[in-house]
């Protein structure tokens, strides 16, 4: 068995998100109004080559996330806690096949 991590793109979030700086609401606002990023960060994807077949693990990220309706507008979270880079070239339908994975062959 093997596992792979993929990477999907890449996102930049809050310090304050980062370090999870109180809870609950205060978690939220406390993130919301920070004003410092984080370098950005690889967003992943895990794939596990099991002898029974592909099991795809989180994803990742899809390149829509630069559309303007793919997040809800109301959600602030959203528009004001994370700036994702994302190409077509990242998601990971490509990413396995960069590696030699099929994602035709994904069972779970």
């Amino acid at each position: 068995m093997k596992i792979h991590a993929l990477q999907t793109g890449q996102v930049a979030i809050k310090q304050n998100q980062r370090q999870g700086v109180s809870a609950g609401l205060g978690r939220l606002a406390n993130t919301l109004l920070d004003s410092q990023w984080t370098p950005m960060l690889p967003i992943l994807a895990w794939v596990v080559e099991h002898p029974e077949g592909l099991v795809v693990v989180d994803a990742g990220e899809t390149a829509r996330v630069a559309e303007p309706d793919y997040f809800p507008r109301w959600h602030p979270f959203f528009r004001l806690c994370n700036r994702m880079d994302v190409k077509p070239d990242d998601e990971i339908g490509p990413s396995m096949k960069r590696m030699g994975l099929s994602p035709q062959d994904v069972r779970w």
